[in-house]
């Protein structure tokens, strides 16, 4: 008989097969990874500039750009009862307006435009806008951030009251300039000659970005140049979590709501133990912010920075909500803007504040050199 062993690995040699093959794997998953990543940020400024060209659409049909908010003047009509919901109203934001020119032209025609985001203008109860609001729209989120899911607030429209900011996500957000426009009147405007300045033809153009309340603004209106100047910037939704200013409510993660016409209020769409909950706020951002005792129209700089990529991203019990209103993203070391001339671009978020506070603006006539 032939007594010949048969070849095989020794327990050595398999052992080396087996790391061999385990820092291979560890040298390629990082590679994959960024191939991943890179992949998504393409994805993601392939649909900014897919809503440069919504925008400039809207311009050629309309003669100016979408506001990033419309507007009706406070108590007109007179709300159903004073002081409660509908006291203080916004129409639309808009992405509404925008639906036609990102191919939602059904969603668009589904909504009763004589009525308001969240009901009729006369009827705090009437909820058939809700499911409207809460439709996905995949051009609007950006392929990079990780949520739960697409569903804020109560399930199909037919959550409790405490659901009537009830939406989908947005991770994009107008540019309303160097200063937040207040939305509810305050009584320490009387400090202010003029008051709070709601509207965008009542807020400085030195520090007024393209987008606000009721804006009308046209290529013309841009003479910082819109090569310079920001239009729309990511506002990653669920990069965040919030406690709330008096920590009412666990950390729930903070979300835009694309159709949420509410600007400068925040809140939570539900609250312990209930499903779908988050923090929501208006898709707009700022780089700086007036406060009072400090006027929108004084004369030199006021207010306050507000920061691309703020951290902490965990907001534990605090009042204050800057990075509510910031443009952030989950990109690493930046986060990508829609410029007025429909070109994206990557900006550093090292980048000077002075410098960012500049590109936001539509006619501070700053002299950037395109450097950033």
């Amino acid at each position: 008989m032939d007594s010949r062993r048969r070849p095989a690995f020794t327990l050595i040699e398999l052992l080396v097969v087996i790391a061999v093959i385990a820092i291979l794997v560890a040298l390629l998953l990082p590679a994959v990874q960024q191939a991943r990543g890179r992949a998504r940020a393409l994805q993601c400024r392939s649909q900014l500039k897919q809503l440069g060209l919504a925008l400039h659409n809207y311009h050629s049909v309309h003669g100016l750009f979408p506001p990033s908010f419309v507007r009706q003047e406070d108590g007109t009509p007179p709300a159903p009862t004073s002081g409660g919901g509908l006291q203080y109203r916004s129409h639309w934001t808009g992405y509404h307006l925008l639906l036609p020119h990102i191919d939602q032209r059904p969603l668009y025609e589904s909504y009763d435009f004589d009525k308001t985001w969240i009901s009729s203008l006369v009827d705090s109860s009437d909820h058939s806008m809700w499911p409207l609001n809460q439709t996905p729209i995949p051009l609007l989120i950006c392929p990079s951030v990780t949520r739960l899911g697409t569903a804020i607030g109560g399930g199909n429209g037919t959550g409790a009251a405490s659901h009537w900011m009830a939406g989908s996500p947005t991770d994009y957000s107008f540019n309303h300039g160097a200063d937040r426009i207040s939305a509810l009147p305050n009584t320490a405007a009387a400090n202010c000659p003029r008051g709070l300045l709601h509207f965008w033809s009542d807020w400085p153009s030195r520090s007024r970005g393209p987008f606000g309340y009721n804006s009308r603004c046209r290529v013309a209106d841009v003479r910082d140049g819109t090569s310079q100047t920001l239009f729309v910037g990511e506002k990653a939704g669920s990069r965040l979590t919030y406690e709330g200013p008096s920590g009412q409510t666990p950390a729930l993660p903070v979300e835009y709501p694309w159709a949420m016409a509410a600007v400068s209020y925040f809140a939570p769409t539900g609250g312990i133990g209930v499903p779908n909950s988050y923090w929501v706020a208006g898709p707009y951002a700022v780089t700086a912010d007036v406060r009072l005792p400090d006027c929108p129209d004084s004369t030199g700089a006021v207010g306050l920075s507000f920061p691309m990529n703020p951290l902490p991203t965990q907001l534990e019990r605090s009042p204050d909500e800057r990075p509510l209103y910031s443009f952030q993203s989950t990109h690493v070391g930046g986060t990508h803007f829609l410029l007025g001339d429909g070109s994206v671009r990557f900006i550093n978020e090292s980048i000077d504040q002075s410098l960012y506070q500049a590109i936001s603006t539509i006619e501070g006539k700053e002299v950037t050199g395109g450097g950033f």
